[in-house]
């Protein structure tokens, strides 16, 4: 990218929406060339805040005229690279500024802005008598757009999904700057093919996704919380199969190995009971049913030889929440270097692979403590090793490499949530070379030549 396209487009940028909103200075492209993943990063060439859609529209013509790439983001939390540029003299868009927040009630939607958090939309619902389902860790600080575009799931997905299935509507800028309105701000509609899914997991790279109208859902009128504690990993993840087989839909199915179990204790200082792995369970429900859905939950623990404690006490219960929430915060503050996993399996191979998993940390000899959103499949196994040891370095990248290759060999995929950016970008054309072939490929890349055909939009991910 020549120097002069870049100064070119800054200048232009800068008289068109107001220079103010153009940061340069080297603390600031210092600071949007990280975000929650480890890997390599590239400094940007300019960072543009934007505060509407006619700022983003004015970005992405100029961009478009001068070829110079931008890079969409909201909170930084990719853990997979998918915010930061991978290559010199790209453009970060900046769209935390744009936050607004209104729940309709009556029409059964919240309408949200991208830079709005998932935490500010769901506290925005609860406040009306509802609350917004998706529910990554990362809540508090990941924004609408960026959920959206990484599809993210979350703790409740065993019930609730991902973001994709609560999307009514959206609002898209590609390249060109032109708006695309998406589907309607309603329950039921039908027309043409589904774009919506076209934006929704592409992670930046078709165009910006600027506003969603949400479905929420009602606030349970009762919760309750379960927890299992078992003395072998492979019980824990027989329980959360036997669970999902019986037609039980907990809304909340969350499983952690004596490894994380340890690193949660001793970093974060929450009491946890010792074993090889907990389940972590919560059902929902009117009062006078969810307490038997409760106990037929827990019966399958036990059956599986776990030990088991239910309580429906708000501390207790936010206490374990906060440990399962706080599970990734905290192996990254015990190791200096941690490669996250993403992978999912069918449920039937749920035990399969944490066995191979286990194998995987024994061969190595690399600590590895493995949660996730076990009762839909999704495993996170966290690789940690000592960066400045070549051997351990190595050792991590080729764990990793094989976790994805367990994943895709057991009829599952190398993410569930964290999406693929540039650090998975090999893996998944692993996968879909052997899974879904190199029509498949093409078909896509052709979707990209129309609505990016001078390829600005966050080059080099997913397989752009």
């Amino acid at each position: 990218m020549s120097g002069k396209y870049l100064d070119d487009a800054i200048s232009e940028i800068g008289r068109k929406i107001g220079k103010e909103k153009v940061l340069t200075e080297p603390e600031d492209l210092y600071a949007y060339s990280l975000d929650a993943s480890t890997e390599r990063r590239e400094i940007p060439g300019a960072i543009v805040r934007a505060y509407s859609d006619e700022d983003v529209m004015a970005v992405l013509k100029v961009a478009n005229e001068k070829r110079v790439p931008v890079i969409p983001r909201g909170g930084g939390t990719s853990l997979t690279g998918a915010s930061v540029p991978v290559v010199p003299g790209s453009i970060v868009l900046d769209l935390a500024p744009m936050n607004e927040i209104r729940v309709n009630v009556d029409d059964g939607y919240v309408m949200a802005e991208a830079g709005a958090t998932v935490l500010q939309v769901d506290q925005a619902c609860r406040s009306k008598g509802f609350f917004f389902p998706p529910d990554p860790a990362s809540s508090r600080s990941a924004t609408i757009g960026g959920a959206l575009a990484e599809n993210a799931g979350g703790l409740r997905g065993a019930k609730f999904g991902v973001m994709k299935n609560w999307v009514l509507a959206m609002e898209v800028i590609v390249p060109g700057g032109k708006k695309i309105r998406i589907g309607e701000p309603v329950l039921k509609w039908r027309w043409g093919p589904d774009l919506i899914s076209l934006f929704i997991g592409s992670e930046g790279t078709l165009g910006v996704i600027t506003r969603a109208w949400l479905r929420i859902y009602p606030l349970p009128e009762k919760v309750v919380r379960i927890l299992g504690v078992f003395s072998r990993l492979e019980d824990a993840g027989k329980s959360i199969s036997e669970i999902r087989r019986r037609g039980y839909v907990p809304m909340m199915l969350e499983l952690l190995d004596r490894e994380t179990i340890e690193v949660v204790k001793e970093i974060l200082g929450y009491e946890l009971p010792e074993g090889e792995a907990m389940v972590l369970s919560d059902v929902d429900g009117p009062i006078e049913s969810v307490w038997r859905l409760a106990k037929q939950v827990e019966g399958v623990m036990r059956e599986n030889g776990g030990r088991t404690r239910t309580s429906d006490d708000p501390e207790e219960m936010k206490q374990l929440y906060l440990a399962r929430q706080g599970a990734y915060a905290a192996v990254t503050r015990a190791y200096p270097g941690v490669l996250l996993e993403d992978i999912t399996v069918p449920l039937s191979k749920l035990v399969d692979a944490l066995k191979e998993l286990d194998n995987l940390r024994k061969e190595y000899g690399l600590r590895m403590p493995v949660f996730g959103h076990a009762g839909d499949g999704n495993l996170h196994p966290n690789i940690c090793f000592d960066p400045s040891d070549g051997d351990q370095v190595r050792k991590a990248k080729e764990m990793f490499r094989r976790v994805g290759e367990l994943a895709v060999r057991l009829g599952g995929a190398v993410s569930g949530e964290h999406g693929i950016g540039f650090v998975k970008r090999e893996l998944f054309l692993e996968e879909i070379k052997s899974v879904r072939g190199e029509n498949y490929l093409e078909l896509v890349r052709k979707v990209k030549e129309i609505l990016d055909p001078n390829g600005i939009m966050n080059p080099g991910k997913l397989w752009f």
